[in-house]
């Protein structure tokens, strides 16, 4: 009879040797095509006419080792405080009422009024929405310009991009919202990874006039892949690319292989030179978030309000690596901050990336 073999597919079931080749064009398992127009696999894995920096892979000490030695390497490194921009909008002032459970109000507010403060509101832009789950952030954005009453422009309108398969979408909400205004934003979602996003593709039918990118809460990786993905496209040669406004997350979750070359330039600058000094960082990311007392404290004699602060700077190191990375490749043309947008006791992922055009 032969030999049976593990499906190259699943490892769930076998097969017979000599079946396989017949097996493989019916089996269940096998992926399925994408026939999404604008995925190209591993499109945003790098960084388009960009000289890489890798990090050395070579260090062998213990975890706790480790561990010790890029604390301390970390707490030598002094940053200026960010600045605390907690901003209202009051075209989510219904909102902010209606809702008992004001935590992601009070985000959507303070993100959109920042916006506003940056000049990224208009009823004449494409916007973005990267990791946009329901697309919340996006209708809540669109019920303020409306607020402006005045006529959208044929270029408005939402691109909303999402891995997932998600329920209770907000995209019917955003036309029905407009109704009012007799207009008609432009919508066009695509159940796509970042990774893979070739974001001109994804434009080619929509009309532009500037396109701004917006999140909140980007996950990890994504926050990096979002920049490679705007900066691998057309926008900013086209002089389409109006700007962005990502609220960041889970930094404990960031891969170094996603990073701009630029970002890991920088954390080798600032003492963590290696794969393995990259990996504890994260690690130490997660401390800013994770208030419960953890093994190392009894191994390294930490407290948790130590732990904390030492999660804090991590966290402050891997975003500064982003504006960076983000200043040496959109030099004077835009402006990149950082800065918190509400008070911890509402998230402690409170922290937004944002990129503005500078005004002449």
């Amino acid at each position: 009879m032969g030999d049976r073999i593990a499906c190259p597919f699943s490892s769930s079931h076998t097969v017979w040797k000599k079946d396989l080749k017949q097996h493989m064009k019916k089996c269940n398992d096998r992926p399925k095509e994408n026939t999404n127009s604008c995925y190209e696999l591993d499109f945003n894995k790098s960084l388009n006419n960009a000289e890489n920096f890798e990090l050395a892979n070579e260090e062998k000490e213990e975890n706790t080792e480790l561990m010790e030695k890029y604390i301390h390497v970390l707490q030598k490194i002094e940053f200026e405080p960010l600045e605390f921009r907690i901003l209202h909008h009051e075209g989510l002032e219904t909102r902010l009422q209606e809702k008992t459970n004001q935590k992601h109000p009070i985000q959507q507010n303070s993100i959109i009024a920042n916006m506003d403060s940056m000049g990224l509101l208009s009823n004449s832009f494409l916007y973005l929405e990267f990791g946009a789950g329901k697309g919340e952030l996006s209708r809540y954005l669109n019920q303020c310009i409306l607020q402006q009453k005045t006529e959208c422009s044929c270029t408005y309108g939402f691109g909303l991009i999402d891995r997932g398969k998600n329920r209770l979408k907000a995209d019917s909400k955003i036309i029905s919202d407009s109704e009012t205004l007799q207009t008609k934003p432009q919508i066009k979602r695509s159940k796509i990874d970042i990774k893979d996003l070739n974001l001109d593709k994804f434009l080619v039918d929509l009309k532009i006039d500037k396109v701004v990118a917006i999140s909140k809460h980007l996950c990890g990786a994504a926050t990096d892949l979002t920049l490679k993905s705007i900066l691998n496209s057309t926008l900013l040669s086209n002089d389409q690319f109006g700007g962005a406004l990502i609220a960041m997350c889970c930094r404990h979750v960031c891969s170094l292989e996603q990073l701009l070359p630029q970002s890991r330039k920088y954390l080798h600058d600032h003492g963590f030179t290696t794969v393995q000094s990259f990996n504890v960082l994260k690690k130490l990311v997660s401390w800013a978030v994770d208030k419960k007392d953890a093994q190392e404290n009894g191994i390294l004699g930490l407290n948790t309000h130590q732990r904390e602060e030492i999660g804090l700077k991590a966290r402050r190191l891997i975003d500064e690596s982003r504006v960076h990375a983000l200043k040496s490749i959109l030099n004077d043309k835009y402006k990149v901050e950082i800065f918190w947008y509400v008070q911890k006791d509402v998230t402690l992922e409170n922290v937004c990336l944002s990129i503005s055009r500078r005004t002449k």
